[in-house]
């Protein structure tokens, strides 16, 4: 059997999108699979769907390719199906040229199946599918979430198709509620979720976790609120939030106004999501509209237990409440229902560590091969149905090849810096192990064990081109052979920087590029990783590179002050954190502030260290505005120890290649002689801790 999924945007990363994927990738191993996507707006889909599943665009917007058709006159000409589906508002909104090449591909198809993704899909494949097809439409929101107009459209365009099938069976039930006529097969299979690819949490982070699209009904306001309570008890747990939206400035300035600076990052988008959600002891989904539970099942899939608002959909049809999760009300105090909830498995890891077992227990009846088989009951059932309409079983014609223009980009990459002798690239895992080493991990068939190994070649700094060499070793694994190449911590030294990951074989005639795999930091969160050493600050942080690489980024610091906590206050900008490594030791500290560019000190004062190298540090903010230039300044912070070395302020231990725009700092204002002075903590490029001061409106603008 030939089945064909419409998808919207293959190409942009969303649950849909993941779920589709997930679902064609089971379904393969039994039948002809391809996915159509109405827009390509990227060089690759992410998840890339698996080898056996084909995919094809009808319509190229990258502006890099040849097959461009962003300027052709019938895509400014606006669609007309569905019009009141969200996708006419999105960045790529329906138009004449798409239209018409999918009414084309849907009169020319050879499959015995379709299925449609999302209202405009449904209500296309309705109006231009063929009778002698099975023609489906999925539905992964709530019905009494659509607004009237949409519901309308939907309504018109279900009773058409062969089947309409739901995630959630409270969601089937309001359709056979509004549709009581329609010979429509109403059903519901729930979304599926693949096996993780990356380790379970360990539950030792002190990290909740929470991920979705940015938007009002995700109530991550609420989630913030929630969370400053929690903070008030438990001042050691941080949460984190991955997604991007429109509501990204709002929580952010909502941070602000929490003083949740050292407590709530906002880590925008990453993909695939499971080695982050491994690094929570606690998930929460706060959404409104979580009607599909792929979030829920994401989290749990990695064994962490999730706090629920609670939906008549997804989150109370999948979580078992006070046995694999919590759910909370979704109306009314909604802030105090999450906190408690949160403290309640703070509080109890005994509970917690049960749910999170019986969380990922719950997670395997959704394994894409337990959803694809209620498919293929699906299919089977509407097999008479397409029969008597003469369905055909025509042989699939070939594959459709979706060119571009000359070489793949990575090889054009590769030959603008003269390495165009490399091969393919290979996907390359990382994980980093209990002790900080790393254990990298790549299945490619094309390596032969023992003939490759894995290098290391430092980038952008005065001893670049320093390299690293570990022999890739085959490994026994549940799916086959591997191979596997471990960089021990305890035996090696890192110079600091930046290092480039490629495969070169031991013959040093062939290389090949490396593609990031899963990159697994959680234990760079337990506890125990990121206490102060007498060795000092050896940080190790694997990760993928904008260009998809995978790189690693390193400190090596004998002397090191690991900032924790950042507070401004009316009077002074107060810093804590514990000093790494013995040589930083003394009795007696110095803080000491100095102007960019300037060698003398601009303020001097003592530092209080306990025994145990935790610090605390008070910067007035009298002294800022008094020797503040004018314009803009940045100030360089040491701790200097009597006898002792120089010992610079930073944020280096963690998970984080990167933190700057994770990161956010509370700011500090002060009326100075020449106006009121603002001053804010930033870090430099190298994770250093920096002040900038300038003067607020109205003060001086003299540059410094």
């Amino acid at each position: 059997m030939k089945i064909t999924f419409l998808l919207y945007d293959a190409y942009r990363t969303s649950g849909t999108v993941r779920a589709t994927i997930n679902l064609a990738g089971a379904l393969a191993d039994r039948h002809d699979v391809e996915i159509v996507s109405c827009h390509r707006t990227a060089d690759h889909p992410r998840p890339a769907p698996p080898p056996r599943v084909r995919i094809r665009a009808l319509v190229d917007l990258r502006p890099t390719s040849r097959h461009y058709a962003g300027t052709a006159a019938e895509q400014r000409t606006p669609g007309t199906v569905c019009p009141h589906d969200t996708v006419h508002d999105g960045p790529t909104p329906p138009s004449g040229l798409g239209e018409a090449r999918l009414a084309a591909h849907l009169q020319d198809s050879d499959a015995d199946v379709v299925i449609a993704t999302g209202p405009y899909l449904t209500c296309f494949l309705a109006e231009h599918g063929r009778p002698d097809q099975l023609r489906i439409g999925q539905e992964h929101a709530a019905r009494d979430l659509r607004p009237d107009a949409l519901r309308d459209d939907l309504d018109a365009a279900v009773p058409l198709l062969d089947a309409y099938v739901t995630v959630s069976a409270a969601d089937a039930r309001a359709h056979r509620r509004a549709l009581p006529a329609a010979p429509t097969r109403l059903t519901a299979i729930p979304v599926c979720i693949p096996e993780p690819c990356a380790e379970p949490s360990t539950g030792m982070s002190r990290t909740v976790v929470a991920a979705g699209r940015l938007t009002p009904a995700g109530q991550y306001d609420r989630l913030l609120d929630a969370f400053a309570k929690v903070v008030a008890v438990h001042p050691d747990w941080t949460l984190r939030v991955y997604g991007h939206g429109r509501e990204r400035g709002r929580l952010r300035r909502r941070i602000d106004e929490l003083a949740l600076h050292d407590n709530v990052l906002l880590m925008g988008a990453r993909t695939p999501m499971e080695p982050e959600w491994a690094k929570g002891a606690i998930a929460v989904v706060p959404h409104r509209t979580e009607a599909s539970g792929t979030t829920l099942l994401a989290a749990m899939s990695c064994g962490v237990p999730v706090v629920s608002t609670d939906r008549d959909h997804a989150p109370r049809e999948i979580i078992t409440h006070g046995e694999d999760g919590l759910l909370v009300p979704a109306q009314g105090a909604v802030e105090d229902a999450l906190a408690d909830a949160v403290c309640r498995l703070i509080e109890n890891d005994a509970e917690r560590r049960r749910m999170a077992a019986a969380a990922r227990r719950t997670s395997v009846r959704f394994r894409p091969r337990h959803i694809a088989a209620q498919y293929d009951a699906l299919f089977l059932d509407l097999a008479p149905e397409l029969a008597s309409r003469g369905g055909h079983g025509r042989r699939p014609r070939a594959a459709h090849r979706d060119t571009d223009s000359g070489r793949p980009l990575w090889r054009r990459a590769l030959e603008l810096v003269g390495l165009a002798g490399f091969g393919s690239p290979v996907r390359v895992g990382c994980r980093v192990l209990p002790d900080g080493s790393l254990a990298f991990h790549t299945a490619d068939p094309a390596l032969a064990p023992d003939a490759w190994q894995l290098v290391l070649r430092l980038r952008d700094t005065a001893a670049a081109g320093e390299a690293v060499r570990v022999r890739l070793e085959s490994r026994a694994a549940e799916a086959g052979t591997s191979l596997e190449a471990k960089l021990d911590k305890g035996s090696r030294a890192l110079t600091e920087g930046h290092w480039d990951a490629f495969v070169q074989h031991v013959s040093g005639n062939k290389s090949r590029p490396v593609l990031a795999g899963p990159v697994e930091t959680a234990r760079l969160l337990d506890p125990a990783a990121r206490r102060p050493a007498d060795a000092g600050c050896t940080a190790w942080i694997p990760y993928r590179a904008p260009d998809g690489g995978l790189a690693l980024r390193t400190w090596h610091r004998p002397a090191h002050a690991e900032v924790s906590s950042i507070a401004a206050g009316d009077t002074a900008i107060r810093l804590t954190g514990s000093l790494h490594g013995s040589v930083a030791r003394a009795h007696h500290y110095r803080f000491r502030a100095r102007l960019r560019g300037r060698h003398a000190w601009a303020f001097d004062g003592r530092c209080y260290v306990d025994p145990y190298g935790d610090f605390e540090i008070g910067i007035p903010l009298a002294a800022v505005a008094e020797h503040h230039p004018g314009g803009q300044a940045r100030w360089e912070l040491r701790l200097s120890a009597y006898g002792g070395p120089e010992v610079r302020l930073g944020m280096l231990t963690g998970d984080l290649a990167d933190r700057r725009d994770v990161t956010s700092f509370p700011t500090a204002s002060y009326a100075g002689p020449e106006g009121r002075v603002t001053v804010e903590p930033c870090l430099t490029q190298d994770h250093e801790l920096a002040l900038v001061s300038s003067l607020a409106p109205g003060g001086s603008s003299a540059p410094e």
